[in-house]
């Protein structure tokens, strides 16, 4: 099944159109969730657009990045960036980092989400940041702009038409007893960033 995960250049040129102005201000509100320098293992960090941004602002001071597209790992070896090919339905430990990010990834696993998001939350050594679409193309009312929006994420093994909204995400996080420490939208409402802290160990 052809999807544009396989060719990050052209995923990267669509999602800043989709986005619109919100496409700069959610790398914003994720890179403002960290309050200094810190080890981030990133879960299905893709054509590294996240990643761009923290080392900007001086916020990565080690990058661990999992991705199962075969052209954005090649993307990002390319770049000598530590990316290993990840395969989130599989279960098994997560690398540990300081701060660990998913970004507009979540509700393609949301048949999974409910042991997945625990394991992010194991993995994270002081901050969980999870940020997701919770108004896109996707759920369009227009059938045209609605293939379009599912078009733009379908991945090589499936169409993916569920989408979260920041209610059913909530829930998620009750379920999963994951305290949500704040939780901040774009300015256009498109996507919402929760941050989970956790306890300083005595």
């Amino acid at each position: 099944m052809l999807s544009l995960y396989q060719f990050p250049a052209l995923y990267g040129l669509l999602m800043r159109l989709a986005y619109g102005p919100d496409y700069a201000a959610r790398y914003a509100l994720v890179a403002e969730r960290i309050d200094g320098a810190d080890d981030i293992l990133e879960v299905c960090c893709g054509d590294l657009g996240l990643h761009r941004q923290l080392a900007r602002r001086g916020l990565v001071r080690s990058y661990v990045g999992l991705e199962q597209s075969r052209a954005m790992l090649r993307r990002a070896r390319r770049r000598g960036l530590d990316v290993r090919a990840f395969d989130a339905r599989a279960g098994g430990a997560l690398p540990t980092a300081g701060t660990v990010i998913m970004q507009a990834s979540l509700y393609q696993f949301h048949d999974v989400a409910d042991a997945l998001l625990p394991r992010l939350w194991a993995a994270a050594r002081r901050r969980l940041v999870i940020a997701e679409p919770v108004r896109n193309l996707a759920q369009s009312r227009v059938a045209l702009v609605r293939w379009l929006g599912r078009a733009l994420t379908q991945t090589p093994d499936r169409v993916h038409t569920f989408r979260y909204t920041e209610a059913l995400l909530l829930a998620l996080y009750r379920r999963c007893q994951i305290p949500v420490s704040r939780l901040d939208r774009t300015p256009g409402g498109r996507e919402v960033v929760v941050c989970s802290l956790k306890a300083p160990s005595p």
